[in-house]
C-alpha cells in the first residue's frame, strides 16, 4: 500500500495487497453493521425497525465472506502492523455516517431504511471502484472485483425491495 498526498491536500491511497483490500472490507462492514444496528435503536415505524434487522443480517453475511477471503489470502501474505491504521482510517471515513443516522431517524415514512442502505452501498462502490482503479496487482484488482461484484448485488437487492415496497404501498412513494 502506498500513500501519497495531491495538490489539494488529498490523501490517495494505492496499490494495495488482497489482503489489504479485504481487511478494507471487513472493516467497512463491521462500519455497516454499526451503523444499520444504530439506526435500529432510532427508528420509530416497526416496518422500518424489521428492514433494517434484515439489512443487519446482510451486512453480516457480508462480513462473513469478506473475513473467509481475507483469511484465505492472509496466509502467507505481508500485512504490516502500521497498515491498520491507515485501513481504520478508510473505513472510518467512508462510513462517517452520524448524519445520516440522525437524518433518517427524524424521517417518518417506511422506506428510510432502504434509502440508508442504498446510499451506503453507493458509497462503498465509489470507494471501491477508487481503489480498483489506483491498484496495478492483478490478484489486487481481483480482490477488489469481487468487492465491487458484491456490494453491486447488494445495492440492486435493495433498490428491488424499496421498487416492491413503493408498489405494494398504499400511501406510495418517491422513488
Amino acid at each position: 500500500m502506498r500513500v501519497q498526498i495531491d495538490k489539494n491536500g488529498n490523501i490517495i491511497i494505492f496499490d494495495f495487497s488482497p489482503a489489504q483490500a479485504f481487511k478494507v472490507a471487513v472493516r467497512m462492514e463491521e462500519d455497516g453493521i454499526r451503523f444499520y444496528e444504530d439506526l435500529a435503536g432510532k427508528v420509530r415505524d416497526a416496518d422500518a425497525g424489521r428492514e433494517i434487522g434484515f439489512l443487519i443480517q446482510e451486512e453480516k453475511e457480508h462480513l462473513k465472506l469478506f473475513q473467509g477471503l481475507l483469511d484465505a489470502v492472509k496466509s502467507g501474505a505481508e500485512d504490516a502492523f502500521e497498515e491498520d491504521d491507515i485501513v481504520q482510517y478508510i473505513s472510518s471515513k467512508v462510513f462517517d455516517a452520524s448524519q445520516e443516522t440522525q437524518e433518517a431517524s427524524r424521517m417518518d415514512h417506511r422506506h428510510t431504511a432502504m434509502e440508508e442502505a442504498m446510499n451506503m452501498e453507493r458509497r462503498s462502490i465509489v470507494f471501491y471502484e477508487g481503489c480498483l482503479s489506483g491498484s496495478r496487482d492483478s490478484k489486487t484488482k481481483e480482490a477488489f472485483t469481487k468487492i465491487l461484484s458484491e456490494e453491486t448485488k447488494h445495492l440492486k437487492t435493495f433498490a428491488e425491495l424499496l421498487r416492491i415496497k413503493c408498489i405494494n404501498s398504499e400511501k406510495g412513494c418517491l422513488l
